[in-house]
């Protein structure tokens, strides 16, 4: 019988153990939270093509705490794209729409909006972002229709 040293393969254990023990004290703060991750590790997780939608959505909510809100509301679309229905998405998208201070892109997006989901829209235009927008006739309108349809 061959007798091997056991020294490199201890070493490889104990390296394997302690890149396993520092991974999990990362995981927990990066997994639970957009606290645990910076903007440029989001940044490089989203440019792969299977970020996951979770992914995205933690990279829209950092991008609006650092007030990039047409960034913000770009990645909030993304995660549109494949969940349409996504409360914390739809309104995250509106805010940040509404904080770039561009009517059209935000009209727009509301117009769109009052198709899936019009009760969403009054809740909305009620936050005070979006209230300097309520003196346009469009805003008017679309509040309108989004209270009619939300009583059938």
């Amino acid at each position: 019988m061959i007798q091997c040293s056991r020294k490199p393969a201890s070493v490889i254990l104990l390296a394997t153990i302690l890149a396993g023990a520092i991974c999990l004290w990362e995981a927990p703060s990066a997994a639970g939270s957009a606290d645990g991750i910076t903007l440029a590790q989001l940044e490089v997780l989203i440019t792969d093509p299977e970020a996951t939608t979770e992914t995205w959505m933690v990279y829209a909510q950092r991008l609006s705490q650092e007030k990039r809100f047409s960034h913000a509301a770009m990645a909030y679309q993304r995660v549109l794209e494949t969940d349409p229905y996504n409360r914390i998405a739809n309104v995250g998208c509106a805010s940040s729409l509404a904080l770039t201070g561009d009517p059209e892109r935000f009209f727009a997006f509301m117009n769109h909006l009052l198709l899936i989901e019009p009760r969403l829209i009054l809740d909305i235009l009620g936050r005070p972002e979006a209230t300097p927008f309520l003196a346009a006739e469009k805003f008017q309108a679309l509040k309108t229709e989004a209270f009619a349809q939300s009583l059938d």
